[in-house]
């Protein structure tokens, strides 16, 4: 299928964020900031990355830019170094009204392997073609990153033994069978708070821009009412009015929020023939909604406990912690999370 794994290193880049939309504009803006770009300093081909996660309705939410051997500032242009990441690749060589297709097959091939993506892809702009990029999530790294934080390493080679014979080819069924397998073994060595702490912490990365807004949100409100639970009244209000959050306003009850997200396809939801059937057109986890009922512990779910855990603590600047109150583990429809604020808020 011409899908390729990359490693790709740290990289200056310089990038403007703007909205589009449609896609025509992006060369546009490239062709605008190469007037700014000294030539010299460009290192690559130029690119932009699409932001899952955004505010944006109309159009999309982008940051366009170029590599560079050095850091470039001007009006228009902000510099910055963008990490390490790993991705599956595929270069686009037909017409621009069947990119769509390969994204499909890109993601499909991702979805069939178990493999998660980021909260962003990037397009790269080749002389032979658009190369689509599907940024992979380190899952794994970042499970072994916070085992070894939280129950050293010793404890950490044990939950994660048989993890080395995972690769990208790896097959979805076998990437489930592991990572069932390891909460199993969580379960019997970490208590409740380190379970959640471990597997919180591997949730995908909500983008500081829209915690940003959060925290602005809350102190604005704080500093004007000298008053923390209508700050976070405040930003319940703002989760509702902006449609980066998705799903229903948060119900805040005293000092717990409980949150629960949108079905991921709300069509196979509404149309769903059994609850198994809707339970899996709610799940956002490929691993978890293509073997549904196939006994995955419920402790999993900690991991998406850990995107509230994200949003409150980037708002508040103190640690929260989250419950897992209802989950399609557990046979339930949706899932639900209670986020207890501290009581000293």
């Amino acid at each position: 299928m011409d899908i390729e794994h990359k490693k790709l290193t740290e990289t200056i880049v310089a990038t403007v964020r703007r909205t589009v939309k449609q896609r025509a504009e992006i060369k546009d803006v490239l062709d605008e900031l190469a007037q700014e770009v000294p030539g010299e300093t460009i290192a690559g081909a130029p690119f932009c990355i699409f932001q899952f996660v955004t505010s944006v309705q109309d159009g999309y939410d982008v940051e366009i830019g170029f590599p560079v051997t050095q850091k470039v500032e001007t009006g228009t242009l902000k510099s910055r170094v963008l990490p390490a990441m790993d991705v599956l690749s595929i270069v686009h060589r037909d017409p621009p009204e069947k990119l769509g297709e390969t994204y499909g097959r890109l993601y499909g091939y991702a979805e069939e392997h178990g493999i998660i993506s980021d909260e962003f892809c990037r397009e790269v702009y080749l002389d032979t073609g658009v190369e689509i990029q599907f940024v992979i999530h380190r899952w794994n790294d970042r499970l072994a990153r916070n085992l070894d934080r939280i129950l050293g390493q010793e404890v950490k080679q044990v939950v994660m033994q048989g993890s080395d014979n995972l690769g990208i080819e790896s097959s979805a069924d076998d990437r489930f069978r592991w990572v069932k397998g390891m909460v199993e073994r969580l379960n019997g060595l970490a208590d409740e708070p380190q379970k959640y702490d471990i597997l919180s912490s591997c949730a995908h990365v909500c983008p500081p821009r829209q915690i940003t807004k959060l925290k602005t949100v809350y102190e604005e409100a704080k500093a004007s009412t000298q008053d923390a639970m209508q700050a976070v009244d405040a930003v319940l209000d703002f989760m509702e009015s902006d449609p980066g959050w998705g799903g229903e306003r948060p119900l805040r009850d005293g000092h717990v929020i409980y949150s629960a997200k949108s079905p991921r396809d709300p069509k196979g939801y509404q149309d769903a023939k059994d609850a198994l059937e809707r339970r899996r057109a709610y799940c956002y986890c490929p691993l978890v909604r293509n073997h549904m009922g196939q006994g995955m512990p419920t402790t999993f779910c900690y991991c998406g406990a850990g995107w509230y855990r994200q949003q409150w603590e980037g708002a508040i600047g103190r640690p929260v912690t989250v419950e897992i109150v209802k989950s399609v583990l557990k046979g339930d429809e949706v899932c639900q999370f209670a986020l207890q604020l501290p009581e000293d808020l």
